[in-house]
């Protein structure tokens, strides 16, 4: 998948439920993106924590985490990077509620997301 200025390529983007894949999470963009998988709790938890260091000081890139039981999936990609994440899907009904997000301070309120869409396994 391909994290551009204010996109993800593509969108919507289809898993099998309990398929494991090697997503190859590239940044095409200029600017630095992340890759948050996750529900609407898990995207609203990370735009929260990482709004609050939209203007940071001079110094140091602070860290930001959120609550491990609404962490989800986190992955930076600096411009020109390609980071690869093994990972399994989980069940239809997770699954069908995740959204991918990117929340560097302004990006998810450009509209920086993608959604998930169930896929059939092939038979």
């Amino acid at each position: 998948m391909v994290l551009k200025d204010w996109v993800f390529l593509p969108d919507p983007l289809d898993f099998v439920p309990g398929e494991t894949v090697v997503l190859h999470v590239v940044n095409g963009g200029l600017d630095i993106h992340e890759l948050v998988i996750g529900d609407e709790a898990v995207q609203n938890a990370w735009d929260a924590a990482e709004a609050a260091h939209a203007d940071p000081p001079p110094g140091a890139t602070p860290a930001v985490s959120v609550a491990p039981d609404v962490s989800g999936i986190r992955v930076v990609v600096a411009s020109g990077q390609r980071v690869d994440l093994t990972w399994t899907a989980p069940g239809a009904a997770v699954l069908g509620r995740l959204i991918l997000g990117c929340h560097i301070p302004g990006h998810w309120a450009k509209r920086m997301r993608a959604s998930v869409r169930v896929a059939v396994p092939a038979s």
